[in-house]
């Protein structure tokens, strides 16, 4: 009994003493393959993602929205483009409905503010890609963004070649250094990027059909004048100088608090997810939920809601577009049978009086004789009354003749 017990002591000892050497370690249990450990699959290089459904938490302040992460950017842009996996840099955005000569920072204007040149984008998204990340270009997706939360108010390097003032998008490589001073590499930005417009013509509206892009002797003949810092958290786009710019354009800049301008513009993105979150809100709320067909509801069960949304107001429109077309091919097509209907009538009413004339022409000459020349009638009489007189003056002479004839 006593061995007995010593071996369970010697056996909760042992027990102790290899867990106090191994530690108090917790393992996940991952799932294991037949007749061997389990192995991740090898992670696609490029691949497309749908971007997932994740509530935006806006709101607009002194500093204007407030972006915590990159998945931020998820819902909001998913409507205007889609994400794709790009490697190095992970999930990035690839812009849909643009041109095959787009490019980044080519439809806006800039304006000078107290952070230096801000970039005023005249397109929808604008407030995330031209603020936050950065672009790059590539043969597969074209231009694509790679999203970063740090706000500026443009992430561009500037150039400078006589009487022409150029920018292009910051490359994803480009990092702040410990000074705070931006280092760039313009090695690594492709001459496409540039986008070039003549100094006297800055401060107008920039146009993709009014700039001058992929020109390599002005490209070759410029001067690097970016000049990205921070000061106190602020990120400062200075490029060129507010004297060169003045004095080219003959106009007086006057720069503008840029607090004012992000929190305008990205105002307006908050307002519509708002009206996007009060929208899901409505079937909760007992309002009916539109209809839809039973060959689309599969796919959009699993696409986020402001895309979904936005591809039915596409659908919508195509079949107002649609119907409108048949409404006024129908309409042409009654205009066309009337006007026929209207001519048919119109040239059997003209051949009816032409054939009432000519009937009528007709009668009047049958009954009109022909001038100098007396009718089958007045011929007859006039020769039976010859016939007449010439009898009536043989009979005297006869009756002479009879008493001298010889006995």
């Amino acid at each position: 009994m006593k061995r007995a017990k010593c071996s369970k002591i010697e056996f909760v000892l042992a027990a102790a003493f290899l867990g106090a050497l191994t530690g108090c370690v917790g393992y996940v249990d991952r799932p294991r393959s037949h007749g061997g450990y389990y192995q991740e699959p090898p992670r696609p290089r490029e691949m497309h993602v749908p971007p997932p459904s994740v509530q935006v938490e806006a709101s607009v302040g002194a500093g204007g929205m407030v972006i915590r992460a990159e998945n931020d950017f998820y819902e909001p842009l998913a409507s205007y483009g889609r994400w794709e996996m790009v490697e190095p840099y992970g999930r990035c955005w690839i812009p849909d409905r643009v041109d095959a000569d787009w490019r980044p920072y080519s439809d806006g204007y800039w304006q000078r503010t107290d952070a230096g040149w801000y970039w005023a984008s005249e397109e929808p998204w604008g407030w995330a890609t031209y603020h936050y990340g950065r672009w790059n270009l590539s043969a597969q997706f074209g231009w694509y963004w790679v999203p970063q939360t740090q706000w500026a108010p443009a992430w561009v390097s500037w150039h400078r070649s006589g009487g022409y003032m150029g920018w292009a998008p910051l490359h994803p490589a480009a990092r702040f250094a410990r000074g705070g001073s931006l280092e760039v590499d313009v090695g690594v930005i492709s001459p496409r990027a540039y986008v070039f417009v003549e100094e006297r013509h800055f401060l107008q509206p920039v146009r993709r059909s009014t700039v001058v892009v992929n020109n390599t002797t002005i490209i070759n003949n410029t001067v690097n004048i970016t000049n990205t810092k921070i000061v106190n958290n602020t990120v400062i786009n200075e490029g060129p100088r507010t004297q060169i710019i003045e004095q080219a354009s003959g106009r007086k800049v006057q720069a503008v608090p840029v607090h004012e301008l992000r929190r305008k513009q990205e105002a307006e993105v908050v307002a519509r997810q708002r009206t996007v979150s009060s929208g899901r809100e409505q079937p909760e709320k007992g309002i009916q939920a539109p209809v839809r067909r039973e060959d689309t509801s599969r796919d959009t069960k699993a696409q986020p809601e402001p895309q979904r949304r936005a591809k039915e107001s596409e659908a919508k429109a195509q079949e107002q577009l649609q119907r409108s077309a048949r409404d006024a091919e129908k309409a042409a097509r009654l205009e066309s049978q009337r006007r026929a209907r209207q001519a048919e009538v119109k040239a059997q009413a003209e051949l009816q009086r032409k054939a009432q004339a000519l009937e009528k022409k007709t009668q009047r000459v049958s009954e009109q004789p022909a001038k100098g020349k007396p009718a089958a009638s007045e011929k007859g009489a006039t020769k039976l009354l010859k016939k007449d007189t010439k009898k009536k003056g043989e009979e005297p002479q006869t009756r002479r003749e009879k008493p001298t004839a010889s006995p």
